[in-house]
């Protein structure tokens, strides 16, 4: 299966379903991290900004950026 940045985000929406202690960076965080070229995915895999983990789950950057659009952030 090819991953997409779509897929990768859907993913990590079910990975918060089942895991539970995980909250997003704050901004200042983030703010750090995208300054390095650098980004976290919720399991904390380090990864690039709009990339996702070998698990398959999206960057925080691409999680809150759709969330972003889709008005809930």
């Amino acid at each position: 299966m090819s991953m997409s940045a779509e897929r990768a985000i859907r993913n990590a929406h079910d990975w918060f379903e089942v895991n539970d202690g995980w909250a997003p960076p704050d901004e200042d965080t983030l703010a750090d991290w995208l300054a390095d070229g650098v980004c976290r995915c919720p399991d904390e895999c380090l990864v690039t900004p709009n990339g996702w983990c070998r698990h398959g789950l999206a960057s925080w950057h691409l999680i809150l950026s759709a969330m972003a659009e889709d008005g809930q952030g």
